[in-house]
């Protein structure tokens, strides 16, 4: 086989991990320049930066590879495709080297006017001689595609002696025996600092402290410099966002200069919308790392009062369920077309980064997105959040309507008309009989006729369609939607907000740091030093898991919470238990969900003293769907089953090995008297209990067999609908959403069962058909969980199905 040949037949590695090393890849060696023979492999083309990384990060010899030499052909010159043709060549030689700088070392006749330092050996680039280096090459025939060569992968000098690092005895005391440069998390780290305020001094006095707290430098960052970080902090107070008197061109060029922050760019021009996609490296570690099997929410339009050109924010969560931003899409208006092309160039970055990645759901805040792009290009379930009207509705309500408890009773009309769209009922004349009854509010009532009346037919149709993001979600889309609002628009020159290259240059730098530094861990020692603007906290919701019970007195139609800072204080909760209630804190006052309004809430419903959230409805109304479909298919039977054994996983993980046994023995006594062989089960009536489904046995045999014969299991239904269940929980409130399509929504279709097949609700790929379960306590056995679902779901408020067959559902 020709050289060629052989090196296109290898198979392109692709590791899963953020970043990779040579020993994660299988090196295979084939003919090379000059009977040679080469050690190669195939990376990802745009992986090429975490190789070289993972190289850098080795424990054995820290250190860091430079470009010693690059060739590009120019993209606009002519060339055939040919097999051995190269796009691109790059040659990367570690940091110590390839000149040696000891006494008697070597220089190439290139560096011969070099004149060395005082002390090269505290240099941060003292060169010793290195041979260790790789070359990268892009091929015309596979562009996509780098081809590694690496043969010289030890980190020793030209006599063949390690000449850095541990193994090196003349390197200790120097920095040589660490690594070249600071590692890139302490990098962003001074960065972030600096950005937010922290002098140079404060600075190295921490990192000293800490230093010395642990007996002295163990690796390369713990030798950082004064003189380093006053360097960054000069270039920062010398830079500038206007790199042009004209705004185009100024952001043209600030998207040169930072390639690895933009994943998407489409300039001015008279035809084509302005759009720029901004994502740094770290926001793209979030995403794989938060976004996986889980939720990515959209903050859309901010800035709209302000800003020339609207933020679009897209979040995820993180352990806390605090919401972190991991792109910034900055543009003057998103059409269509436009949104589906920067969704795509983001899923695509993602992938190639770890292909494995997949989205459980995505929530979105603006009716007018087009849902079918959501789910082309993610693959994935789409939830609607409610959180922005309720808080422009609760914000103007205040203003508005001074009497309060007029505010209380308006609110509570419009939440059970919002609840009873989301249920499938009702239309337009809910919000028209509320403008009727509460005429007398007429300023309120004048602003949500002006503003919001015509808005609600396109909002009416997503909410009957999409199932509703829980309020924990809502809280945190709140908090992060109030804390860029702090971070962002706190200039004196309110003439800036008119221009492009100051935003996306402030949201890549300063704005980035600020949520970069919500995620570093010793951020407590700069507490001293905190802003406005630095300060994070807890969301709402997490707020009110913290308050006791004992602090909540009910009395009559209201419900007093006291402050947990000031036990001499306590606030008013109207309408208590409901979703719209009101508080006089000056958080709800702003149209926020507070954490009083959310802690009376969780109250009521341990106690039973009110329905179930709409999340967790909408969860039972598509469970008994399933349940309900037809026997002769099995397939979406199946799916549903395999959906109810994921919330048994889920919440097992929850409970202790103690309460899970006892479940499983209540298990065992709840199972049915017939269809559990063979993989099927038999649920009696139409009423399925939910812990029927929890009992059902996964198969043992991961074959996959034919949907319609009558083995085929929950199990083999995951894997032929590639079933991908999230992973960590949401606690309490937010696991992850199905799709809840009505019986004419054509489009949500699982599978095409044919032309002579009669129309029937069913339901998208997801995640997992769940994306509440903030009514059960997570402190409770899974016995107590299996009861109060089983409970729930008896007194459903859905018809049952149009049958006369009270038989036994077989959903084998």
């Amino acid at each position: 086989m020709a050289r060629w040949d052989q090196i296109l037949s290898l198979p392109v590695q692709n590791p899963s991990n953020l970043e990779f090393s040579a020993t994660e890849l299988v090196w295979s060696k084939v003919e090379g320049w000059r009977d040679t023979i080469d050690r190669v492999a195939l990376i990802p083309f745009a992986r090429v930066d975490d190789f070289v990384r993972g190289e850098s990060a080795n424990k054995d010899c820290p250190t860091r590879f430079h470009v010693e030499a690059r060739r590009k052909r120019p993209p606009e010159s002519a060339y055939k495709v040919k097999v051995d043709g190269i796009l691109e060549y790059i040659l990367y030689w570690c940091s110590f080297g390839p000149d040696d700088h000891r006494k008697g070392g070597i220089v190439r006749p290139s560096r011969s006017t070099y004149v060395p330092k005082r002390k090269p050996a505290g240099r941060p680039n003292t060169k010793r001689g290195c041979t260790c280096h790789f070359i990268v090459k892009r091929l015309i025939a596979e562009p996509s595609v780098a081809l590694v060569i690496y043969n010289q992968d030890k980190h020793i000098d030209k006599k063949g002696s390690p000449c850095h690092g541990p193994q090196d005895k003349k390197a200790e005391g120097t920095r040589a025996m660490y690594a070249p440069y600071i590692s890139e998390d302490l990098r962003l780290r001074v960065l972030s600092l600096l950005y937010v305020g922290v002098s140079v001094e404060t600075i190295m006095q921490r990192h000293n402290e800490s230093v010395e707290k642990q007996g002295g430098p163990s690796n390369r960052d713990d030798l950082l410099t004064h003189r380093y970080v006053r360097r960054q902090e000069l270039i920062i107070r010398r830079s500038t966002y206007e790199l042009d008197a004209d705004d185009a061109t100024s952001t043209s060029m600030w998207v040169e200069s930072h390639p690895s922050f933009v994943f998407f760019y489409e300039e001015f021009n008279d035809t084509d919308p302005f759009i720029i996609g901004l994502q740094t490296e770290w926001q793209l570690q979030q995403l794989i790392r938060f976004g996986n099997r889980s939720l990515l929410a959209c903050d859309s339009r901010f800035g709209t009062n302000k800003l020339k050109y609207p933020i679009h924010s897209l979040i995820v969560f993180n352990s806390d369920k605090k919401a972190i931003p991991v792109a910034w899409i900055v543009g003057s208006k998103c059409s269509s077309l436009k949104m589906h092309r920067w969704m795509r160039a983001l899923y695509n970055r993602v992938r190639t980064k770890d292909p494995s990645w997949k989205l459980a759901g995505f929530i979105l805040d603006d009716p007018s997105v087009d849902v079918f792009t959501l789910r082309d290009v993610f693959q994935c379930t789409v939830l609607v959040s409610f959180w922005r009207v309720r808080h422009a509705w609760h914000r103007n309500m205040v203003k508005k309507c001074l009497d309060i408890r007029t505010r209380a009773q308006v609110s509570e009309r419009l939440g059970k008309a919002v609840h009873s769209l989301c249920c499938g009922q009702g239309s337009m004349d809910l919000f028209q009989s509320v403008m009727d009854d509460f005429h007398h509010a007429s300023d309120f009532m004048d602003y949500f006729k002006a503003t919001w009346y015509p808005r609600l037919g396109v909002w009416i149709n997503v909410l009957k369609k999409l199932p509703l993001a829980s309020l924990e979600t809502s809280a945190a889309m709140e908090f992060y939607h109030n804390q860029l609002k702090i971070r962002l628009l706190n200039e004196d020159n309110s003439d800036v907000y008119q221009r492009a290259d100051w935003l996306v240059d402030k949201l890549g730098t300063k704005v980035h740091s600020y949520f970069w530094l919500d995620e570093y861990s010793d951020k407590d020692n700069f507490s001293r030093y905190w802003k406005d603007e630095w300060a994070s906290g807890l969301t709402s919701w997490r707020k009110a898991l913290q308050i006791p019970d004992s602090d909540v007195i009910v009395e009559g139609t209201y419900a007093k919470v006291t402050d947990q800072v000031d036990q001499s204080k306590s606030y008013i909760v109207r309408n208590p238990g409901s979703e719209y209630g009101t508080c006089d804190c000056s958080w709800a006052t702003m149209g926020n969900l507070c954490e009083h309004v959310l802690k009376v809430i969780k109250l009521y419903r341990d106690r039973g003293s009110t329905g179930p959230s709409i999340s967790f409805t909408q969860f039972n109304k598509a469970l008994m769907d399933m349940l309900r479909c037809p026997p002769h298919d099995s397939l979406i039977r199946d799916h549903g089953v395999s959906l109810a054994l994921f919330v048994q996983t889920q919440l097992s993980s929850l409970i202790s090995p103690e309460s899970r046994q006892a479940a499983t023995s209540l298990s065992k006594r709840q199972k049915v008297d017939h269809g559990l062989d063979s993989g099927a089960l038999s649920i009696a009536g139409h009423g399925a209990q939910l812990s029927g489904l929890l009992n059902y046995p996964a198969a043992s045999n991961n074959n996959h067999r034919d949907p319609d014969s009558d083995n085929f299991t929950a199990l083999d239904a995951m894997q032929a609908v590639q079933l991908s269940p999230p992973g960590p929980l949401f606690p309490v409130d937010e696991i992850c959403a199905g799709d809840l399509p009505s019986a004419n929504d054509g489009d949500n279709f699982l599978i095409d069962p044919g032309p002579d097949h009669e129309e029937e609700p069913t339901y998208t790929n997801s995640a997992a058909a769940i994306n509440s379960l903030e009514d059960i306590d997570q402190d409770k056995s899974l016995q107590e969980v299996l009861m109060d679902v089983e409970s729930l779901l008896k007194q459903s408020p859905f018809p049952a199905p149009k049958s006369t067959d009270q038989e036994n559902i077989n959903l084998g």
